[in-house]
């Protein structure tokens, strides 16, 4: 599970560089590239968006206002392909609204998976039969939609900064609450539950993380080309930082 969402961490990162590279290549318009880069990814954007709004929405947390759209953050060279504004709550239900794109991504990204591709989830994880299960995914009909979906909403999923303001106070009542289980004595009653549980959770989130990653990959080649091609054009080349 850490190797595949270290793998899209590098992928969501490099290719969100290089498809705005390729808009700036065309047009020498820093606005049109990140606006190419919004287009590309607006499944994707909606998802993650609609998804803290429902979170909230759920657990009884105002949501003061909902955008979708390029904002720039002050005077610093941040973006936000969409936000959501919601009402002061506490470190917990704070956490969850933040979590939302996530799980609801991987919730996407594993029905399109199982359902529509046929790439069926393992008890386990394993590597080989990960790889076989994909041999036959062109197959299917109108596959490069479906793997277009994959990729808009696996490269916006993870959470931003802001998702993760209220991550640390929510971790120490988190690590609080298992430690007055642990001296309580009832953490025992619990753990096998618990370790099953999140072995699953584990399982699901690595095959939705290498969907994705697997996608990336070819989606990454594809933009490569592009920017090759546009350099042996004429069209220079960007310089990355």
């Amino acid at each position: 599970m850490v190797l595949s969402f270290c793998g899209l961490l590098v992928l969501t990162r490099w290719i969100a560089k290089h498809v705005r590279g390729i808009g700036y290549l065309l047009t020498e318009d820093g606005n049109f590239a990140l606006t190419l880069y919004f287009l590309l990814m607006l499944p994707g954007v909606l998802l993650h968006e609609l998804s803290h709004a429902t979170a909230a929405w759920l657990l009884r947390v105002r949501v003061r206002r909902l955008s979708i759209g390029i904002r720039r953050k002050g005077r610093s060279r941040q973006v936000s392909l969409g936000s959501v504004d919601i009402a002061h709550t506490d470190p917990i239900r704070a956490s969850l609204i933040g979590l939302a794109p996530l799980v609801a991504g991987c919730a996407a990204i594993l029905w399109i998976s199982n359902q529509v591709l046929g790439v069926k989830s393992l008890p386990r994880f394993g590597e080989p039969g990960f790889w076989q299960a994909l041999r036959t995914v062109y197959r299917v009909t109108d596959f490069w939609l479906w793997i277009y979906l994959v990729m808009a909403i696996g490269n916006v999923m993870l959470p931003s900064a802001a998702d993760t303001q209220a991550w640390g106070t929510a971790l120490i009542f988190i690590v609080f609450a298992a430690a007055v289980l642990y001296f309580s004595g009832l953490l025992g009653s619990i753990s096998v539950s618990l370790a099953e549980w999140a072995r699953n959770g584990a399982s699901q989130l690595t095959y939705a993380f290498a969907v994705t990653v697997a996608v990336d990959l070819v989606f990454a080649v594809l933009v490569f080309a592009i920017e090759q091609t546009l350099g042996l054009l004429g069209f220079g080349r960007v310089q990355y930082h």
